[in-house]
């Protein structure tokens, strides 16, 4: 009887190894599938996010490039007037007489 004791431990045993290990089997499928998915609905999300924004995706070098034609020609100047090849005259200037008439006129405006 002793050793029917023993085989049936054992064999509970093994059949709790079993039950267990194939529950751990399935969470673990469970979770693969779950990680499948997430990765799928993510690439999805970002074909939509790229097709609204109206960028096309392509993998050829040569259509990705900026081309630009006037590459020779060099940039403005914020800091710069363009200035013409030919002579401008200066527009004429006011008076000095002028000048202190009028900066005395915006001193009253101003009440200093």
């Amino acid at each position: 009887m002793r050793w029917f004791k023993v085989a049936g431990i054992a064999v509970g045993l093994l059949i709790a190894f079993l039950i267990v290990g194939g529950v751990i089997g399935f969470v673990l499928h469970v979770v693969e599938y779950l990680v499948i998915a997430a990765l799928v609905v993510g690439a999805v999300a970002v074909a939509i996010k790229v097709a609204r924004s109206g960028k096309q995706v392509s993998g050829k070098k040569a259509e990705r490039e900026v081309r630009d034609h006037d590459h020779n020609k060099p940039l403005p100047r914020a800091d710069v007037e363009p200035v013409s090849p030919q002579y401008q005259p200066q527009p004429p200037r006011q008076n000095s007489h002028d000048i202190d008439e009028e900066l005395a006129r915006l001193k009253r405006e101003m009440g200093s």
